[in-house]
């Protein structure tokens, strides 16, 4: 069960990434093979990725940070709001309590460990996460 949404402040900062996941096979005489990953009832669905794209104010690590360890990391799931949502404005999806389901995604951190580095104002994290549901 989701438990939070990513503030919308942080929303931003991310990238989205979309892949299919796909089944491959090499037959003994070179010729390959490849094929979508399906379940015969439901249409091939991509797999959606969030990568941190852009470098935070301190205060804005800060509060990553603080909602990555209130999560354990990739252990619990939350909501995001992508604020690029298609047939949308800008940014009108959010909803802080979680309840509207335009825009929303449920995903869990897929980056297991934190590390970030310091420069002068701005700070630099390499965190991803991805839609479980």
């Amino acid at each position: 069960m989701p438990v939070g949404v990513l503030p919308q402040t942080l929303s931003t900062a991310f990238t989205e990434s979309k892949i299919f996941p796909m089944l491959t096979n090499t037959y003994h005489d070179g010729t390959p093979e490849t094929g979508l990953i399906t379940d015969t009832v439901n249409n091939p669905r991509s797999i959606r990725t969030w990568t941190l794209s852009k470098r935070l104010k301190s205060v804005d690590l800060e509060a990553l940070k603080s909602f990555y360890d209130s999560h354990h990391g990739a252990v619990i799931p939350f909501y995001f709001y992508d604020p690029f949502t298609e047939g949308e404005t800008i940014g009108s999806t959010y909803d802080d309590t979680g309840d509207s389901e335009v825009g929303r995604y449920t995903v869990k951190f897929v980056t297991t460990q934190w590390s970030q580095s310091m420069t002068i104002g701005l700070s630099n994290t390499s965190l991803s996460f991805m839609e479980v549901a």
